[in-house]
Order: structure tokens, then sequence, then C-alpha cells
């Protein structure tokens, strides 16, 4: 894993994000393995997999992280529904699939975590609870394309395979949840 982030970190003038996911790559990465590709030329941030719900744990664990990391290096939240716990918690940024389709949601939690509101964040992330569970049931990128292809933004067919469209009653399952959001 390092040689690959040494090879493709030596190939590009982009800064590079690190996607620290278990859940697909079966892959879990060690804090040290984190520094070592971090001091790398062109790695710019890690995006990190959800946090523990226990606060002080989430902190702890972003601190610990952070140790291990230049300070030019930032860190960011992945999972829209734990990006509240996220911020919270230290971590700069959120790697928000929501925000594609709606920035203006998204800007409205990041901008209230930042700035301490975390009652406002959180409850703004609690809202989204049922968009959040169709996430847990389909995928973000599944529901999000769903949802843009229901605002005629592209069509049904859009994910790349081996990813296939929501169709049937789970495409109306997501249009009835953004429509009772006001999403749509």
């Amino acid at each position: 894993v390092y040689t690959l982030f040494e090879s493709v970190s030596m190939a590009v003038r982009t800064p590079i994000c690190v996607y620290d996911n278990p859940g697909t790559t079966r892959f879990q990465f060690s804090d040290e393995l984190h520094g070592r590709i971090a001091a790398l030329p062109n790695i710019g941030s890690i995006k990190i997999p959800r946090l523990s719900d226990n606060p002080v744990e989430a902190a702890a664990r972003v601190a610990t992280l952070r140790a291990h990391i230049p300070a030019h290096v930032t860190l960011g939240i992945s999972g829209d529904a734990a990006a509240v716990r996220g911020l919270a918690a230290g971590c700069d940024g959120w790697y928000s699939v929501i925000a594609g389709l709606f920035p203006e949601v998204a800007l409205r939690i990041t901008h209230a975590a930042r700035s301490g509101d975390m009652p406002t964040a959180e409850a703004a992330s609690a809202r989204l609870a049922p968009l959040w569970a169709l996430y847990d049931r389909f995928g973000g990128i599944r529901v999000m394309a769903c949802a843009a292809a229901l605002m005629g933004l592209c069509s049904d067919d859009c994910l790349p395979r081996p990813l296939l469209g929501l169709q049937g009653n789970d495409r109306a399952q997501v249009a009835e949840v953004l429509e009772g959001l006001g999403l749509r």
C-alpha cells in the first residue's frame, strides 16, 4: 500500500486524498502507515471512516491519528451521517456525498459544526435521518445517483458498473424521502 501511494505521489502534482475505507478494501491502515504515507509529497488529506459514537473516543481517535501526520495534511470524515461526529472530534472537513446535489444542506451542517454550534449541526443532521437510513440500506452513491436522476440531472442508468441504479419500489422510497425532506 505504501509503494502504491509512493508511486502515485511522485507522478502527480495535485494533492492526493488517501481514502481509508476498510469496509470496501478489507485493508486496515495503521497510524504509522498513515504517517509514512502522509509524509510523501503531494499528500493533502486523509479521509477516515466513521468514528465512535462516544465523543471522547472519537476525539481521541482524531488526536492519535493527527499526532502521526504532518500538520499540512488534513483529516476529513467519511459518511454523511457521521459528519457532525467527525467535525466535533476535530476533523478538518467532511467528504460528503449529499453535498454534490444539495450543497446548501451540507454547508449548513458544516458551518454550524465548525462554529461550535453543535446543537444546530446535530439537529440538521438528525432531520436527514430518513435519508441516512436509505444510505445504510442502498449505499450513499446509489441513493444520490437516484436523486440526481429523479431531479432530471442524469439518466436513470448513470452509475459505473458493477453498480446498478435503484428501480421500482426502491426508487419510489428515495423519491418519497426527498419529497418529505423538501429536497426536490
